[in-house]
C-alpha cells in the first residue's frame, strides 16, 4: 500500500472520528450519521478497494509460491538428514553385525540426530534387536509395512505413514531401509524414527505463514505426513493424501482446506530426489484482511467499529476455547486426552496429600487383533463402546481419558484412594466380562489394569503413570494370554526388576561384545572309549561371579534376543578352535554345537556355517548342529525348511533332549534330521526302570535300521555305563568318560581311545 493511500485513509478516519465524537450526545442524529459515514466511505474508496483486492491477491499468490519453495528445500533437508543415518547404520551394521551395537555407538556419539525419537534394527523377523530407547521392552515389528516392503524387496529408503512407535510410544515417522546379510539375503531393517511434528513446527519461516497459514507434507504413497495449521500440528490420524487432490498442481489459487475448510492461498511442489510433496498455504482471511479492514473501516461508524472490536474478542474467546478443547479432548471418544489428563495429574499430586490420588492404566488386550481383522471403521465403533463401557464405571469426581491408541487412563482422589481405585478396577474388570454388541456381531475384549499410588512428595505425573504402566505389563504377565481381565498394583519390586532386567541385559551385551565366552568341550565316544566327536559347551567367563554355565545366561539371551550374535560366535569359535586342533592332533572327529531355534528362524544360520568353512577350510561333515526336540516339533514350516537348506550343505542337524517333550518319531522316520540325543532324564532312570530300558532299546534299533547316530548324554555312573555295554552302534556322552575341556586336553583320550 502506497504512503498516499495511507494518508488519505488516515484523514477519513480522523473525519469520521470526529463526526461520531460530535454527535455522541445526540441519539437522534445517529442514523442519519451512519447513513452519511457509509456513503462517504463507498463514494470514496469503491474503486480503490477493488483495486487492492486484487493487489492484495497477487500478493498473497506470491506469498504461498515463495513459502512452497523453501519449505520444499526444508522438507527435502530433513529427509535426507534422516536417510544419511539411516544409511550410516546400515553400512556399519551390514559390514559387522556380530559386533554392531546401537549403544556403543550412541554413547560415542555416533548415532545421533536433533529430530530423531529413535534408531532401531530390527531383525528378519521383526523383532526388535537394537534400539536407542533405554528400558525398551521387546517388540515385533513383522507386521508393520515399512517392515513388509523391505522383507518383499530392496526399494531403497521408505518413510512410513505416522504410526504409534511401538519401542518409543509416540507418534513418529519410520524412516527405514532394508538390511542385507553378505548374500544379499533379507537381514531385517533400520529404523530411524522422527517425530512427524519436526517436518512442520522445524520450518525456518514459520512467521511467513501468518496467523491461519498451512504447511503440508504428503507421500506419493497415499498419506499425510506431516499437517500444521493455524499454529497447531494436526493429528497424526490425519485425511489421506487423496484429500488434499485439489491442490495438486496449485500456483496461488485460493482452495478450501478438506481438514479445518478454511479458505487459503496454496501453492504446490514435488520433490525431485524423493517421494514427496508439499503444499504451502496462507489464509485468504489473514492475507485479505487488510484490504477488508479498509473496507470495513470506510463503510462502519465508531459505534460499529465497537461492535466489531466486541464481536473481534468474542470471536477470539470462542476460538480459543474452540482449540483448547480440541487439544484436550480425544476427537473419536470425546473424553479427555493424553495431554489433559497428564495436567490434571501434576494438579492433583500437587494439591492432595500423599496417599490420596491414585491412577489406573487401562490397555485392551485383544484389541489389534479385531482392529486389524475387521477395518478401523469396527475398530473406532469398538473404542467408543468400550469408553462408553469405562464410563458406566466411573465415579462422579473421577477423570477418565484415552490416552493412546487402546489405552485408557482413570484418575481418582480419595482419602483412602488405594482401596477406592481397587473397586474401580474390579468394577472394570466384571464390565469386561460382557461382550460388545455390534453390527449383529459379539466380540469379547479384555483389560490389564494397572494401579499407581501417588506415595511420595517428589512424585511426578510422568512417573505416576510409568509406576502405572508397569503395574499394567504385571498384570498381563498374570494373565493367561489375554483370556481373562486383571488389574495389578504397582510395588517397587516391579521397578527393581526392570532394572535389573535391564543391566543383565546390558551385561550380556557388553560380555558378547568383549568376549568374556569362551568354549569347553565334552568327547562323545564309543563303548569301547574311542573318541567319535566332542559337543561344544559355552561357558561365561563373568568378571564378578566366575564361570557361568549355559542355563545361567541362555534364557535371558533368548528372551533380549542376543541368542542370535551370541550363538553365531560361539560357532564361529568353536569351528575356528576345533579345525586348528583337529590339524595337529590328526584325528577325524566331528564337532557338535547347539544352536537355538532363534538362529534357525533368523534365516541367516546357512551363510554363518558357509563362512565358518570358508574360513577354516572346514569339511561339512565334521560339524553337526543340535537343535531341540521342543523347538523342532513347535517350530514353523519354515523352520523346518532351514534345516533341510543347512543339511543340503552337508552339516548334519541332530534332535537334542530327545525324550522330553511331546517326542515324534515323525522326524526319524522321514529323515527330517540326521540323528537323535537320548536326554540323560532317560539314562538316570533306565537301569531301574523297565519303561525307560525299553525306550532306549527300541530306539537303538530303529535309529539303526533307518541310518541315523544316536547318542545317549549324560551317563555320570559306572552302573550306567555297565548297562549300556549291551549296545553296539551307539554312542555315550557324560562325567563318567570325561568332564568338559579344553581341546589340547583331549589329546589323550584320543591316543588311549585309538
Amino acid at each position: 500500500m502506497s504512503v498516499s493511500k495511507s494518508s488519505d485513509r488516515a484523514s477519513v478516519l480522523g473525519r469520521l472520528t470526529g463526526v461520531v465524537k460530535a454527535y455522541a450526545d445526540r441519539s437522534y442524529a445517529f442514523p442519519l450519521v451512519a447513513v452519511v459515514i457509509t456513503g462517504a466511505i463507498w463514494g470514496v474508496t469503491l474503486q480503490r478497494i477493488q483495486h487492492e483486492g486484487e493487489e492484495a491477491r497477487a500478493t498473497a499468490a506470491a506469498t504461498s509460491s515463495q513459502l512452497a519453495e523453501t519449505f520444499a528445500a526444508h522438507i527435502a533437508k530433513t529427509v535426507h538428514d534422516a536417510d544419511v543415518a539411516v544409511r550410516w547404520v546400515k553400512y556399519e551394521y551390514e559390514r559387522s553385525p556380530a559386533t554392531f551395537t546401537l549403544a556403543d555407538y550412541k554413547q560415542r556419539g555416533l548415532v545421533s540426530a536433533d529430530t530423531a525419537l529413535q534408531v532401531t534394527i530390527v531383525d528378519v523377523a521383526g523383532k526388535v534387536v537394537q534400539t536407542t530407547t533405554s528400558a525398551a521392552h521387546s517388540v515385533n515389528l513383522s507386521d508393520r509395512q515399512h517392515f513388509k516392503v523391505h522383507e518383499r524387496g530392496d526399494i531403497g529408503l521408505y518413510i512410513s505413514q505416522p504410526v504409534v512407535g511401538r519401542v518409543s510410544s509416540q507418534w513418529s515417522l519410520q524412516f527405514t531401509r532394508r538390511l542385507n546379510h553378505p548374500d544379499g539375503s533379507f537381514a531385517g531393517i533400520v529404523v530411524v524414527s522422527e517425530d512427524p511434528d519436526f517436518l512442520t513446527h522445524g520450518f525456518y519461516n514459520l512467521e511467513g505463514l501468518g496467523l491461519h497459514g498451512m504447511l503440508a507434507a504428503l507421500s506419493d504413497n497415499g498419506y499425510l505426513l506431516s499437517r500444521l495449521a493455524g499454529g497447531a500440528p494436526t493429528s497424526p490420524r490425519g485425511l489421506p493424501a487423496s484429500a488434499f487432490s485439489p491442490m495438486r498442481g496449485a500456483s496461488g489459487a485460493i482452495v478450501k482446506d478438506p481438514v479445518d475448510g478454511v479458505h487459503r492461498f496454496v501453492s504446490y511442489r514435488h520433490l525431485s530426489a524423493y517421494p514427496v510433496s508439499v503444499v504451502a498455504g496462507v489464509s485468504a482471511d489473514d492475507a485479505l484482511a487488510p484490504y477488508r479492514q479498509s473496507r470495513l473501516l470506510y463503510v462502519t461508524i465508531a459505534s460499529v467499529l465497537s461492535l466489531v472490536l466486541l464481536g473481534a474478542a468474542a470471536w477470539q474467546l470462542i476460538v480459543t476455547r474452540r482449540f483448547r478443547k480440541l487439544a484436550e479432548t480425544d476427537s473419536l471418544t470425546g473424553l479427555p486426552n493424553r495431554h489433559l489428563m497428564l495436567q490434571t495429574v501434576r494438579q492433583r499430586i500437587r494439591n492432595e496429600e500423599p496417599g490420596r490420588v491414585a491412577l489406573l492404566y487401562i490397555d485392551l488386550d485383544n484389541f489389534k487383533a479385531i482392529n486389524d481383522t475387521l477395518g478401523h471403521k469396527v475398530g473406532d465403533e469398538l473404542l467408543r463402546n468400550v469408553a462408553f463401557r469405562l464410563g458406566e464405571c466411573a465415579v462422579p469426581g473421577d477423570m477418565l481419558a484415552r490416552i493412546g491408541g487402546d489405552e485408557f487412563a482413570y484418575l481418582l482422589s480419595d482419602e483412602r484412594a488405594l482401596d477406592h481405585a481397587e473397586r474401580i478396577a474390579n468394577d472394570i474388570v466384571q464390565a469386561f466380562r460382557r461382550v460388545f454388541v455390534m453390527r449383529g456381531d459379539d466380540y469379547t475384549i479384555n483389560v490389564s489394569i494397572g494401579v499407581s499410588l501417588h506415595k511420595q512428595s517428589d512424585d511426578t505425573e510422568f512417573g505416576l503413570l510409568t509406576k502405572a504402566d508397569m503395574a499394567m505389563y504385571a498384570a498381563k504377565e498374570r494373565g493367561r494370554h489375554g483370556e481373562e481381565s486383571r488389574f495389578h498394583v504397582y510395588t517397587p519390586e516391579l521397578f527393581a526388576r526392570a532394572h535389573s532386567l535391564l543391566e543383565q541385559q546390558q551385561a550380556l551385551q557388553y560380555a558378547i561384545i568383549n568376549r568374556e565366552f569362551f568354549v569347553l568341550y565334552q568327547p562323545i565316544v564309543s563303548l569301547n572309549g574311542t573318541l567319535r566327536g566332542v559337543e561344544a559347551l559355552a561357558r561365561w567367563r563373568h568378571p564378578h561371579k566366575g564361570i557361568l554355565k549355559p542355563d545361567q545366561f541362555i534364557p535371558l539371551a533368548e528372551s533380549t534376543g542376543l541368542i542370535v550374535q551370541l550363538g553365531e560366535s560361539l560357532l564361529q569359535q568353536a569351528c575356528r578352535e576345533f579345525q586348528a586342533w583337529q590339524e595337529t592332533a590328526g584325528s577325524r572327529i566331528f564337532l557338535s554345537v547347539n544352536v537355538s531355534s532363534h538362529q534357525f528362524s533368523r534365516g541367516g544360520l546357512s551363510h554363518t556355517i558357509r563362512q565358518c568353512m570358508n574360513d577354516n577350510l572346514m569339511d561339512p561333515d565334521a560339524l553337526q548342529l543340535e537343535i531341540t526336540e521342543t523347538a523342532m516339533l513347535s517350530g514353523s514350516r519354515d523352520l523346518r525348511l532351514r534345516v533341510q537348506d543347512i543339511r543340503r550343505l552337508g552339516v548334519k542337524v541332530v534332535l537334542d533332549d530327545f525324550g522330553t517333550g511331546q517326542s515324534s518319531l515323525s522326524n526319524l522316520v522321514s529323515q527330517t534330521v540326521d540323528g537323535i540325543k537320548i536326554d540323560r532324564q532317560v539314562i538316570e532312570t533306565a537301569p531301574g526302570q523297565q519303561m525307560a530300558a525299553a525306550l532306549i532299546e527300541s530306539l537303538e534299533k530303529l535309529t539303526r535300521d533307518v541310518g541315523l547316530s544316536l547318542v545317549i548324554e549324560g551317563v555320570e555312573t559306572h552302573e550306567q555305563a555297565v548297562w549300556l555295554s549291551r549296545f553296539k552302534e551307539v554312542s555315550v556322552q557324560g562325567n563318567f568318560y570325561a568332564r568338559p575341556a579344553q581341546l589340547s586336553e583331549l589329546t589323550p583320550i584320543l591316543k588311549s581311545g585309538s
